[in-house]
This record gives C-alpha cells, sequence and structure tokens, in this order.
C-alpha cells in the first residue's frame, strides 16, 4: 500500500529519507512516495536472492520428477484406489488455497514496486498460469472434463516449462525463506503434475483440436492483456510480460510483439501434441515388443 507525503519539505530531508531507508522511499513528480511492506517470511526479500540452476532451482524439479515417476509407476494403484475422488479434491483444494494465497499475500504486503500507487492494478488473476491453475482444479474435481484437459496439458507443458527453466524472472527476489518461492513453484508444478496424472492414470489424452483450443484461450486472455496493459500503464501493468518484449527488427524485418508470440506459442503447442504421439508410440511399441518376448 503507498501513501504519498507531503513534498513541501527541503530537500535535505528528501535526501535523507531517501538514503537512510532505501526501498521505503521513492520519489515521484516531485512527491515522495512511501511503500509500506512487511518483510520476513511473506515479505519480498533481496534482488539476487533466487538464481537460476541453483539448489533452490534444481530441488523442486528434482521432486516434480520423482512425482511424474511414481503417478507413473502406481497409476493402476492410484486408478483403483476408492479414495482416489478424495485425493483429487484435496489436490483441487490445494490448488486453488495455493493460487488465492498470492493474492492474499499482496493484501498483506502491498506492492514491491516503488512509486506504484495502487499495487491491486497490476494484480489481477490475467496471468497464463493463474488461470492454468484454476482450470487445473476444476479438471481434477471433474474428472471427465476433456477440454479442460486439453488446455491444462498443452499450456503447463509450454508456459509452465518456461516458468519453470527461467523462474528468476519472477521469483528473483525470494529464495527459500519466502513463501512466495512455495507458492510460485506449486502454483506451476501442481496443474503440471494434475495434466499428467490425468494423462497417465485416467488415459487422457491431447488431441489435434486441443492445439486450437488452447491457441483460443491463450489469445483471448492475450487481447484482454494488451487492453489492461493499456488502460493500466501508469501503474505498471504488464500481464503476459508484454512488456519484456520490445519491437525491434530481426534481419532487417519488423515484427509485433503479439503476433510473434502468438506464432511462437502455436509452434510450442503443437510441438507438444507431436512429442507426446511419438513418446506413445515408442511406448506402445516396447510393450508389444516385451510381450513377443514373454510369448
Amino acid at each position: 500500500m503507498d501513501s504519498v507525503i507531503n513534498s513541501n519539505i527541503s530537500q535535505d530531508v528528501v535526501e535523507q529519507m531517501t538514503g537512510n531507508m532505501v526501498g521505503g522511499f521513492n520519489v515521484q513528480d516531485g512527491e515522495i512516495w512511501c511503500r509500506f511492506f512487511k518483510d520476513g517470511f511473506f515479505g519480498y526479500g533481496e534482488h539476487g536472492n533466487f538464481t537460476n540452476f541453483s539448489l533452490a532451482h534444481i530441488i523442486p524439479i528434482l521432486l516434480f520428477s520423482a512425482a511424474v515417476f511414481l503417478i507413473w509407476r502406481f497409476r493402476a494403484s492410484f486408478r483403483a484406489w476408492k479414495h482416489e475422488d478424495k485425493f483429487r479434491f484435496i489436490w483441487a483444494a490445494v490448488m486453488i488455497f495455493v493460487e488465492m494465497s498470492y493474492f492474499w499475500r499482496l493484501l498483506y504486503v502491498g506492492s514491491a514496486d516503488q512509486g506504484q500507487i495502487n499495487s491491486m492494478l497490476d494484480k489481477l488473476p490475467l496471468q497464463v498460469c493463474e488461470w492454468t491453475c484454476i482450470f487445473c482444479s476444476f479438471m481434477m474435481m471433474r474428472k471427465k472434463d476433456n477440454w479442460l484437459f486439453q488446455i491444462c496439458f498443452y499450456v503447463c507443458l509450454t508456459a509452465g516449462t518456461c516458468a519453470a527453466i527461467i523462474p528468476n524472472t519472477v521469483i528473483s527476489t525470494t529464495g527459500p525463506l519466502y513463501y512466495r518461492y512455495y507458492q510460485f513453484w506449486l502454483e506451476h508444478l501442481l496443474p503440471t503434475l494434475g495434466a499428467i496424472y490425468m494423462a497417465l492414470v485416467h488415459g487422457f489424452r491431447p488431441k489435434i483440436k486441443g492445439i486450437f483450443i488452447s491457441a483460443g484461450f491463450l489469445g483471448s486472455l492475450g487481447v484482454i492483456c494488451i487492453i489492461c496493459n493499456n488502460i493500466f500503464s501508469e501503474h505498471n501493468a504488464r500481464y503476459m510480460y508484454f512488456d519484456l518484449f520490445k519491437n525491434v527488427p530481426i534481419l532487417g524485418i519488423p515484427w509485433v510483439t503479439p503476433i510473434f508470440f502468438a506464432i511462437v506459442m502455436f509452434i510450442a503447442l503443437t510441438a507438444v501434441y507431436f512429442a507426446t504421439k511419438l513418446l506413445l508410440m515408442l511406448i506402445y511399441k516396447h510393450r508389444a515388443k516385451k510381450k513377443r518376448v514373454t510369448h
């Protein structure tokens, strides 16, 4: 939460306030903006607190890989488990709690950006991974909803994978000593794990139409994000991180960021489909070969 302090004070006082309390005060348009937020476990930490490919980065990925292996290894047991429905509901409830806790934390700590007038105007639930987490929660509860699986599977294995590879673009200030670190990994890995669970345990499979369903979801969300980024530009809104990509010429050809982003995402969605088909084909061939050897 930000408050403005009367700027009709001496320059010496301004320098003392902004110099002695780094990050607490910020001069903006001749006014001093004071940021009120809590430090500690729910705080923001410091820049460089988290770095890519450190133990804090590798351990969540290793745990995720182990979870995938366990789901694959005991997929038949999960399928036959009498409490499997309750297990999925608990999974979904955890994802909803993790997603909601991001906003509860914002209400407690305020904005991490100096001079930001209203921290909530650039924190609306309009990011891809936020909606994927919500969709995956409903998918786990409904079980038979194939179109939700298509969105979750394709988006998690593209956008979710990118977030897992370069998480420092989001959590560079919060390592394992901060709640945001755990919230980030749970928000991104639980939906991906959920999509894999539904594929391995309940036999859901990605389809070609799923590419277009996912592309439609991303396109619709992208349009909304572009509009909101323009409306809330003074509040530093950058939904879907569009402001990280600037219009620059490549080989002398100018390109527009949202269009280029859409093309890249469609290619990535298509690549996920064919990679999955190839993997399934290899698995089926291995099983068939194993049966021939057995007989």
